[in-house]
């Protein structure tokens, strides 16, 4: 899974014309995904087992932190640019997400 993620973070990243310097998937407790500002972007390995479009929104959301670094309009626009209708999704992760941490 972790080379799908990593493939799927770079192909987004291309879109809007960044790089990823490196992508992780360790086993996180608190966090789908983290970024860092010089281009890592981390996943949490329990999104396998989630939705694909939320694993797709995940991805998404921190590959639009290496343009903005916030959660500011801009950022809104930048994942709705790489992933249109992300709401769903976001509300899925937010509703439900919690169950994923009972595998592992």
């Amino acid at each position: 899974v972790a080379p799908e993620i990593a493939q799927l973070a770079r192909t987004k990243a291309e879109e809007i014309d960044r790089t990823v310097r490196r992508v992780s998937v360790p086993d996180t407790s608190s966090r789908w995904g983290s970024f860092s500002h010089n281009g890592c972007l981390s996943f949490s390995w329990r999104l396998v087992f989630a939705p694909r479009d939320m694993l797709e929104y995940v991805v998404c959301h921190e590959v639009a932190h290496l343009l903005e670094h916030n959660h500011s309009p801009a950022f809104w626009a930048a994942v709705a640019r790489l992933c249109p209708g992300y709401e769903p999704a976001r509300a899925w992760l937010r509703k439900h997400g919690a169950t994923l941490y009972a595998y592992g």
